[in-house]
C-alpha cells in the first residue's frame, strides 16, 4: 500500500536474529532503518523523535501525511462501516484531509485474537493521532496525542488500524518478558506482582507475566464488541506473507487442551498463595523476634 521508500523504521536495539533479517530485507528494498536510538531511554522518547523525523521530512522530502504506528500496527479505513485495506479506499478516506493544520485522529482500533483467525475487537478507547504536510508541532509516547503548528484542535478521520498485539501464549511470554527485563531485574513472581502494584511502565508486560494460558484465553473468549473480518488476512496472503505464526496452533475445543491449560491453572494458582502465605508467615516472625528483643532490652 505504501512505497518502501515512504516506510521509516526505528529499531530500539534488537537482538532476535529473525527480526535483524527482517529489517535487513527491509532495507534491501528501499526501506529506511535507523538504528541510532537503541537505548533504554529512547523507547519513551518515542514521540518526540518521531516528530524530529516527520519535521525532517517537511523540509527535506515532504509527503501528504505522516502516520506514526507501531510494528504490529497495520493501517486500515472504514467504508460503508465495513474495514478495507486498499489502497484506493485509502486514499479516498484521505482526499479531504489533504493539507489540513489540525491534529488528525484515528478514532478506533481492531485488536486480533491468537485464537480466532480474522476476529477482531473494535475499541474507541486507543486513539491515534497522524499528520498532514506542515502541521505536526509535536507527539506523545504512543502517538495517542499530538499537537499542530496551528495549535487548532483535532479532526477525526474514518481511518482506523489493526492492531496484532497479541500473540500466541508462548511468543506473548517471551516478549513480554523482553520488555520487563531491564526494568524488573531477575523477576519472581512476587517481584512481577508488586511492581504491578507500584503501576510502572510496561506494567502489561509484568501483567502477562503472571497471566496463565487459561486466563489468556477467557481474555478473547470475552472480547466486546468483535467483528469478523478477512480483508487483513486477505490482503497479507497475497502478499505471500505466512500468518501462520500469528495464531496459537492449539485446538481450542479440544477437550485434552481445555483440560491441560485448567489443571496449570490452577497448579500456579495454588502455589502462588502457598508462596504468599510463607512470606507473610515470615514477615509476621520477624515482626514478632524484633518485639521480643526490644522487650528484652
Amino acid at each position: 500500500m505504501i512505497s518502501a521508500q515512504s516506510i521509516f523504521i526505528f529499531d530500539n536495539g534488537s537482538s532476535d536474529p529473525h527480526t535483524l533479517a527482517t529489517l535487513k530485507a527491509a532495507e534491501c528494498r528501499g526501506v529506511t532503518v535507523s538504528r541510532k536510538y537503541n537505548q533504554l531511554q529512547d523507547y519513551p522518547a518515542s514521540g518526540i523523535i518521531a516528530a524530529e523525523l516527520i519535521n525532517y521530512l517537511d523540509r527535506e522530502n515532504p509527503h501528504d501525511f505522516y502516520f506514526p504506528i507501531d510494528c504490529d500496527e497495520f493501517l486500515a479505513c472504514k467504508v460503508n462501516g465495513q474495514i478495507s485495506c486498499s489502497r484506493d479506499d485509502l486514499d479516498r478516506s484521505l482526499i479531504d484531509f489533504i493539507g489540513n493544520e489540525k491534529v488528525l485522529t484515528i478514532p478506533r482500533k481492531y485488536v486480533n485474537s491468537p485464537y480466532h483467525p480474522n476476529r477482531y475487537s473494535e475499541i474507541s478507547e486507543c486513539k491515534k493521532c497522524f499528520f498532514a504536510q506542515g502541521a505536526c508541532q509535536s507527539l506523545a509516547f504512543g502517538f495517542h496525542e499530538g499537537t499542530s503548528k496551528a495549535g487548532s484542535g483535532e479532526a477525526e478521520t474514518n481511518i482506523t488500524y489493526i492492531e496484532f498485539h497479541y500473540k500466541p501464549y508462548q511468543e506473548h511470554l517471551r516478549l513480554s518478558q523482553q520488555k520487563i527485563d531491564y526494568i524488573v531485574i531477575n523477576p519472581s513472581r512476587r517481584a512481577l506482582a508488586a511492581y504491578i502494584k507500584a503501576q510502572r511502565n510496561n506494567t502489561h508486560a509484568a501483567i502477562a507475566l503472571l497471566e496463565s494460558e487459561y486466563s489468556y484465553l477467557q481474555t478473547f473468549n470475552n472480547q466486546p464488541k468483535t467483528i469478523v473480518d478477512f480483508s487483513l488476512l486477505n490482503r497479507l496472503e497475497e502478499l505471500d506473507v505466512d500468518v501462520r505464526k500469528l495464531f496459537s496452533d492449539s485446538n481450542v475445543k479440544s477437550l485434552q487442551f481445555q483440560i491441560n491449560i485448567l489443571t496449570q491453572h490452577y497448579y500456579q494458582k495454588t502455589i502462588d498463595s502457598a508462596d504468599q502465605t510463607i512470606f507473610t508467615l515470615r514477615s509476621l516472625a520477624g515482626r514478632v523476634k524484633r518485639l521480643i528483643l526490644n522487650y528484652i532490652q
